[in-house]
């Protein structure tokens, strides 16, 4: 790769963006001025309303005797001095309360009725749905229950000749903090930086990746620049590099812009300085030296991911519609890391988004504990090479950058004008997935929740039916689609150990992930008890073979042969049948060791070219899980699954057991270890 080139391109991929009028407005003219003024609108209305509520005069009529009316009179003129309440009496008009505060004549109506000479029940006449009238009540409530508690304490007064020393308070409630005022500041500051940044990111990247990508295809200026004499990889990384620029820049101004308001408030508001006091910003610059480097890391791994998504859209409209959801989740993993006070662990410093929310979390709280803050850093930088390495590679193939997206959707056509042994297409996919996730989630769901075991049956009817008459309605060539080949001898044998090998490994991964997540082990737990109310041999065909057969036909027969007969690199249909159908159990717990076990089916069935063997491998692998709920007596004898969590040195013995017999089933199996090789192996279908 030419770095003079990349210059070149990168120059001028910048020099577009800045010419883009739309550009300038979103990056430079929201951050700087539209926030500051949207901020000090919003505090100047909230201002003027509290203000108006208390100054603005209300009108209330009185509907009482003459002492009566005396009280109520002197309780809302006393109002003015203990509660800076405005009260006009005026005399009403008309006996229809409803009809004079409907026209604003009057704002609410009191209705005072005797009780043996003492002022008695009170009822408040208002309309809950004019402002002013609403206000107006609550106002005259209050009065009324300050009233209240002086009739009650007069009363104790006279009945009681202690009634100081009773009401004294018998002890003093002294508390003492701990946290200097720079933790508590920075506390503040890192529940809302992790918002704003991540947020500043996703603006910043997801305007510009659109427009210089799937923008580019639109005005058809993208095919030209391929034919350029220059390596696809420079241009590339010109984009990539461009849209990270960018996005520092809309993140530098974001923060900028923030921090105004932020000085402003701290030193115009009087609560913030009461209870924050002086405190020393130098103290926060480790944090902000460490902030900065992580943030650039953060934003590259943004950058190249959104620009994966939009190389694959054929519209800015598609790439939008792919963009959101990713936003969504993006957010909602700062929020979670932000809201449930979440801890931060060794195992949340892996994931993305969670890992560099709860560190700015802690470097703002003063926290540096150099193992956490080296592991964040280096989970992101293999994140942002995973997400750059895809980008490469999809840019590289013509057949996915230039593919027909959500346009390939073939099931409005009619029947008759579809040709024989056609494949799916990209929409196809969309629109099957989803109508199958809905359908069996809510349906099978619903059914579950009403007739328990019965739901589970009809989930899976409904993912084995929906991919198969969908495939017979546009007539694909079924043998190809869903690898319907007759499984080799070799494969059987080598499938035996592969799935005792997973399940071994799977089983002590799963054990420790459920004492590091407890909370997330309550839906395993349900689906324990689901499996308990069927009985063993019911259980065996509902658990162990309907999903043998349903699943496979959905994931890795029509998701993976779609996907293996659209030219897209091998890995990358093995990396996206897995996260789909990890995503389709629904469980959080399930969804990290399922993804394993996924691209482990997903090269079998690369390997075995046979979706039969992957059938055997589910039908074992989920037959398993019901024989050791039912018959864990057969498992006495072996000692080390007598403890629920095994010890280190059972741990390592249980691992070297799962990683052998693995090991046996790539051999046996005539792996030659070349998947992600350009070599096409003999008898196995790469279109």
């Amino acid at each position: 790769m030419n770095f003079r080139i990349v210059k070149t391109l990168l120059k001028k991929e910048l020099t577009d963006i800045f010419r883009d009028t739309k550009t300038i407005i979103i990056m430079v003219a929201i951050p700087l001025i539209l926030y500051p003024l949207l901020f000090l609108a919003s505090v100047l209305i909230t201002s003027n309303m509290l203000k108006e509520s208390t100054e603005k005069t209300y009108n209330v009529s009185i509907v009482a005797n003459d002492s009566d009316r005396a009280v109520v009179n002197r309780l809302l003129d006393d109002a003015l001095e203990k509660f800076e309440y405005h009260f006009e009496i005026v005399e009403p008009d008309s006996d229809d309360y409803e009809k004079l505060i409907r026209k604003n004549t009057i704002d609410a109506v009191i209705e005072a009725k005797s009780d043996n000479g003492e002022l008695g029940n009170i009822t408040i006449y208002s309309m809950s749905s004019l402002t002013k009238s609403d206000t107006c009540r609550s106002m005259i409530e209050k009065v009324f229950e300050d009233y209240k508690d002086e009739i009650t304490e007069n009363k104790l007064r006279e009945a009681l000749d202690d009634y100081d020393s009773l009401t004294s308070e018998p002890f003093e409630i002294t508390s003492t903090n701990y946290s200097s005022k720079e933790e508590t500041t920075g506390m503040l500051v890192g529940n809302v930086m992790p918002f704003m940044m991540v947020i500043s990111v996703l603006i910043g990247v997801s305007t510009i990746a659109v427009d210089i990508s799937v923008g580019e295809k639109e005005r058809g200026t993208l095919e030209t620049l391929i034919t350029i004499p220059v390596n696809n990889m420079e241009i590339v990384i010109a984009k990539f590099f461009a849209t990270t620029v960018i996005a520092m820049f809309s993140l530098s101004l974001n923060i900028f812009s923030f921090g105004l308001i932020g000085f402003y408030m701290f030193h115009s508001a009087k609560i913030a300085s009461e209870s924050m006091g002086d405190f020393s910003l130098i103290s926060f610059i480790p944090s902000v030296l460490i902030m900065i480097p992580l943030m650039v890391l953060f934003t590259m791994f943004i950058s190249a991911l959104c620009l994966c998504i939009d190389f694959t859209a054929k519209s800015v409209k598609e790439a939008n519609n792919y963009t959101t959801p990713l936003m969504l989740i993006l957010v909602m993993g700062t929020g979670a890391a932000v809201l449930m006070n979440m801890k931060f662990n060794y195992v949340y410093a892996l994931i993305p988004v969670l890992n560099i929310s709860l560190l700015i979390k802690d470097l703002f709280m003063l926290k540096f504990d150099a193992t956490m803050i080296a592991l964040v850093f280096g989970a992101t930088i293999l994140h942002t090479m995973a997400a750059v390495f895809a980008m490469t590679k999809i840019f590289s193939s013509e057949d996915i950058l230039f593919s027909e997206g959500l346009k390939s959707f073939k099931l409005f056509e009619k029947r008759s004008n579809m040709k024989e042994g056609q494949i799916p297409g990209i929409g196809d996919i969309v629109f099957m997935f989803v109508l199958m996730f809905l359908l069996s989630n809510f349906v099978g769901g619903y059914i579950a929740i009403e007739h328990g075991f019965l739901g589970v049956i009809i989930s899976q009817l409904i993912v084995f039916l929906i991919p198969v008459i969908y495939s017979w309605y546009i007539k694909v060539d079924f043998k190809n689609l869903y690898t319907l080949n007759a499984p080799k001898a070799k494969d059987v044998i080598g499938v035996l150990f592969f799935v005792f090998g997973a399940y071994i490994i799977n089983t002590l991964f799963g054990t420790y992930l459920i004492q590091w997540f407890p909370k997330l082990a309550e839906t395993n737990d349900n689906l324990g008890s689901m499996i308990g109310m069927g009985g063993f041999v019911p259980s065996l065909i509902v658990i162990g073979m309907l999903p043998a057969i349903a699943e496979e036909t959905a994931f890795r027969g029509f998701l993976y042969g779609t996907l293996k007969n659209k030219k897209i690199p091998i890995a990358v249909t093995m990396i996206i049948t897995a996260l789909v159908f990890a995503a389709y159990h629904m469980n959080l717990l399930q969804f990290i060791y399922v993804t394993l076990l996924g691209l482990l089916m997903s090269y079998i069935i690369y390997n075995s070219n046979s979706i039969f063997i992957t059938a055997i491998f589910h039908l074992i692998n989920n037959s398993l899980t019901v024989i050791i709920q039912f018959k864990s007596e057969w498992l006495e004898k072996i000692p080390l699954l007598q403890n629920e969590t095994p010890g280190l040195s059972d741990t390592l013995i249980l691992l070297g057991i799962g990683l052998a017999l693995l090991v046996i089933g790539f051999i046996i199996s005539d792996n030659k270890f070349g998947i992600f090789s350009h070599s096409k192996p003999s008898g196995k279908t790469l279109e």
